[in-house]
């Protein structure tokens, strides 16, 4: 029985081996040359005599050896290859398409797209909206039409509108959203664990004696909105009211500059916290949606006569690299940055490779909490 069963397997061997033996010899003598289409497997069956699984193991074995790779909706090709390699030079092409390059926050998220399309020998492509939706939808049109391999979003700030990315998906062209998604379109994502990083921001206020705390929400997105779910769920857990007219959310003001198409920034944090200061009951504490906020909010506790911590602890959420540096280090929530960048590569290439499931995928990341001296212990006087 178990000879019989070594035999099968040699047999079953066999049937593909020779498919890719010769497929190999034809790339590496030249024959078959950087970018040629091979045969499908339907092709691959009928050439060779061979079933429909073994033509796909044949052709996945070269995947994985460098010598060929797949484009979806197009067929497989030869990659190009470094002389004496075998290994692929840059036949993917990315386009990153985001709302800023100079936001430090987007620029540390680039180099991980950077530095993991430079290690998969990857072409990428940044493209930026400044902000402007429209100009983001053309982005994405303009990498449709020169049929990109593939496409990064860091979707605009507030953005709703998703024809653009349904018409990615009717052009078969991968795609990955970093730091949001939207609901009513499934895609590949990469973002970090929002809900998380809002309850322990606030669970930390709490622990620092705190129950007045306010929170500095941002435009209405899924980041955004988990972060509020995790601010109201840690009060509740700590049986803490949630005073609703302390969440001062992005569009509950005109932007002091005129400009509504970025995330709240610190002239919004400013102007939210004046509103906050100027009410009769002010809160002790605040957890602020973005470091961007918590600084604004800073200078407004700071020109209204009141000092941070000692009057009102903040805590952030970022941690951008600049936090060191400031005169009141912000106790903040980190996100893994740089991760965020290279996991949407990594996830695209499992696409383009063949070597990811059917579903899309989503990596939500962890995160943590940094305390700098934007916080301190509650101090209850004596009556």
């Amino acid at each position: 029985m178990e000879e019989s069963m070594v035999l099968l397997k040699k047999k079953l061997g066999f049937v593909y081996e020779k498919a890719e033996r010769e497929i190999e010899e034809q790339i590496l003598s030249g024959r078959l040359k950087a970018g040629d289409c091979v045969l499908s497997e339907n092709a691959l069956c009928a050439t060779y005599g061979i079933s429909r699984r073994s033509a796909r193991t044949a052709i996945e074995n070269l995947i994985r050896k460098g010598l060929l790779y797949r484009h979806p909706g197009k067929g497989t090709f030869v990659s190009s290859l470094k002389s004496g390699t075998g290994k692929r030079l840059a036949e993917y092409s990315i386009a990153l398409i985001i709302p800023d390059i100079s936001d430090p926050f987007i620029l540390n998220i680039c180099k991980g797209i950077q530095a993991a399309s430079n290690h998969y020998n990857c072409n990428l492509v940044i493209k930026t909206s400044n902000g402007d939706i429209d100009r983001e939808n053309q982005n994405i049109r303009y990498s449709i039409q020169k049929q990109e391999d593939a496409v990064i979003i860091f979707p605009n700030y507030g953005r709703f509108n998703i024809e653009e990315l349904w018409k990615l998906k009717e052009a078969d062209i991968p795609f990955v959203l970093i730091d949001r998604y939207f609901e009513d379109i499934e895609t590949n994502y990469v973002c970090v664990d929002n809900v998380r990083g809002g309850f322990l921001a606030t669970e930390h206020l709490i622990q620092c004696g705190h129950s007045k705390i306010a929170h500095l929400y941002g435009s209405h997105n899924s980041a955004n909105d988990g972060r509020l779910a995790g601010y109201r769920q840690a009060l509740s857990a700590y049986d803490i009211p949630c005073n609703e007219k302390w969440i001062r959310r992005f569009d509950s003001l005109a932007h002091p500059s005129g400009n509504s198409r970025f995330e709240p920034d610190m002239e919004c944090g400013y102007a939210n916290m004046k509103y906050l200061l100027a009410l009769s009951d002010t809160p002790s504490a605040v957890f602020a949606g973005n470091d961007y906020q918590a600084l604004g909010a800073i200078r407004a506790i700071q020109e209204h006569g009141l000092r941070v911590p000692e009057d009102i602890s903040i805590v952030g959420f970022d941690e951008l690299n600049f936090n060191p540096f400031l005169a009141i280090p912000l106790t903040t929530i980190r996100q893994p940055q740089y991760e965020i960048g290279r996991n949407a590569v990594e996830i695209l290439l499992r696409i383009l490779n063949g070597t990811a499931g059917t579903a899309p995928e989503h990596i939500v990341l962890p995160v943590t909490l940094v305390e700098g001296a934007s916080c301190r212990k509650r101090i209850v006087k004596k009556q």
